[in-house]
């Protein structure tokens, strides 16, 4: 069964591989990958003591642990984790999202699992998800949306695209203003850029839909953990109420196609996505609620799911395969359907629980109160991890790749997949070439503000300073050295701050203006003087005036020295 489970990271690389841009369907796949072989050994040393451990259990686990059960839990915490790469596919630098999935598989999905399975206090208050509609959906959904607010959406997603306004951009460390989401203006970019399609290889996302669908019936049954004592009876109900619920949910997402399009029309993400909500609702309720009521629960998640994700699209959040819509409300319903319909004695499960529906009555009541709980605190997990993760992340990497990286595409800029194109295409070599130049003279940058501080470059600061030596030594090329600002007892031992500061500030020039020689080459006189390294005017043009060429860049001797 775990095994199976694990197989439905195929069905999750393919699902979100179909949709993503052609440029970007390796690295998706790499994701993927990478998910199960860096997240296993996180789970292996400290993952499942976290979650299953006792006090005083530290570190790796060993063969004094239940490796069946580990093994079998590992493949859950895999699925928590993957989540991310589908809502983020196609702008998510690759080494600061494989950190934020060794957290979800090693950190954020062992603290849920220790408050649900491994003896937490909503356990012991009585909280019921029996194959983690919330303790693994829910907990993953949470995080892909945070990961997205803070990442922002694809370039070109939405053409009138609403930048988050404060106090949502400090929130959210916005760090680009609307234009830089729109479709491209710049003449090498626009020629580069691939325009959005919501679904590019139909045939590969019903594919991907049919593995999950396989795996669900694995990921579902596996949680009784074995088949002794009646537990074959509970494996055998909650395989029947999983695949219930994917058909009401089937139905479901085409009734509402049909309904959005007023036609007879089914288009294929609506069915996928409703599909996989009914199945992300039945793991929690799957052993607890009589057959015909299954199907129900998968209709209502399909409903929740579809609408949930046209509402993220209005409010624009960019989630690239409906992943947040398809696992997060369908995972909190399928939780509250536990209080709701659970039936005594049903399918040999809880007998403990009985819904409000069949009679529960006031217990039934205070249990749907214990599942509502459980589903805040779940939430307020993973909200709260995931946003400390991925700020830290992008403080210190940054989590999203760069605009020439999203245009070009991730697969030939992380992995070095060249499908051809890069000699065929000009317009791609270009931006690729300015690209590696821009990040060459970022470099030096670097280099230099390690010898001068950056706050001593300040262009009104150095200009100032560098006027006022002129001035002083103008007789002189190198001014005396003058003692360190912070120690006037020591010598700077980089020489003069004046001088270096001169020297910062002609660089900075030269950088600015080698751009915009570089861009004039590749432009008409007639086009936009926008620049495509993102200095000058690249977001900011007045609209009433004509657009006009890029005017000649002369040089004077004191800046050719």
């Amino acid at each position: 069964m775990a095994g199976r489970i694990i197989q439905m990271q195929s069905g999750f690389a393919m699902l979100e591989s179909a949709y993503a841009q052609p440029n970007n369907a390796a690295n998706i796949m790499m994701k993927n990958l990478l998910d199960l072989c860096i997240g296993v050994l996180a789970f292996y040393v400290f993952g499942y003591t976290i979650a299953y451990g006792e006090t005083e259990d530290v570190g790796i686990a060993d063969a004094g642990f239940d490796l069946a059960h580990w093994f079998c839990c590992f493949s859950y915490a895999t699925t928590a984790a993957t989540i991310n790469s589908g809502a983020l596919a196609g702008r998510v630098a690759f080494f600061p999202y494989l950190a934020l999935s060794t957290m979800m598989t090693g950190l954020v999905y062992p603290i849920s699992a220790r408050l649900v399975w491994g003896g937490g206090w909503l356990q012991q208050m009585g909280f019921v998800d029996f194959a983690g509609s919330a303790t693994v959906h829910l907990v993953g959904a949470v995080s892909a949306l945070v990961s997205t607010m803070i990442c922002g959406p694809r370039i070109g997603r939405f053409p009138e695209y609403r930048a988050w306004r404060k106090p949502l951009s400090w929130i959210f460390g916005e760090k680009h203003n609307d234009q830089y989401y729109r479709v491209p203006e710049d003449p090498v970019e626009k020629k580069v850029f691939i325009p959005f399609r919501r679904c590019r290889h139909p045939v590969q996302l019903l594919f991907g839909t049919f593995l999950l669908l396989v795996g669900f019936l694995a990921f579902n049954p596996a949680s009784t953990f074995s088949i002794t004592d009646g537990d074959d009876l509970v494996m055998a109900h909650a395989s029947a109420t999983t695949l219930l619920a994917a058909a009401g949910a089937g139905v479901g997402g085409m009734a509402y196609s049909m309904a959005r399009t007023r036609s007879s029309v089914v288009r294929v993400p609506e069915l996928t996505n409703a599909v996989i909500g009914g199945l992300v609702a039945s793991c929690a309720c799957c052993t607890v609620i009589p057959l015909p009521i299954a199907p129900l629960v998968g209709l209502i998640a399909s409903l929740l799911t579809l609408s949930v994700e046209e509402l993220l699209v209005y409010v624009q959040v960019d989630d690239a395969v409906g992943a947040v819509a398809a696992h997060g409300p369908s995972g909190a319903w399928g939780t509250i359907a536990v209080s709701l319909f659970a039936q005594k004695h049903c399918g040999a499960g809880n007998s403990e629980v009985v819904g409000i529906f069949f009679g529960g009555g006031t217990d039934g009541w205070k249990h749907l109160g214990v599942q509502t709980l459980g589903v805040l605190i779940l939430t307020g997990i993973s909200l709260g991890f995931t946003y400390v993760i991925v700020m830290l992340v992008d403080f210190l990497f940054g989590f999203r790749c760069s605009r020439a990286c999203e245009l070009i595409g991730l697969d030939f800029w992380e992995h070095q997949f060249d499908d051809g194109s890069l000699q065929t295409n000009n317009d791609k070599a270009t931006l690729f070439g300015l690209a590696q130049m821009r990040a060459d003279l970022s470099r030096r940058n670097r280099h230099l503000d390690s010898v001068v501080p950056k706050k001593w470059r300040s262009p009104t600061k150095s200009y100032m300073d560098v006027t006022a030596s002129e001035n002083s030594s103008s007789s002189e090329v190198f001014p005396a050295p003058q003692p360190h600002p912070l120690n006037a007892n020591e010598k700077d031992v980089h020489g003069d701050k004046a001088t270096i500061q001169k020297l910062a500030k002609k660089v900075e020039d030269l950088e600015h203006k080698i751009s915009l020689l570089t861009v004039g080459m590749l432009r008409d006189r007639s086009k936009t003087t926008e620049d495509i390294c993102g200095t000058g005017n690249r977001f900011s043009r007045d609209a009433s005036s004509e657009e006009s060429p890029v005017a000649p860049v002369r040089t004077t001797k004191s800046d050719r020295m």
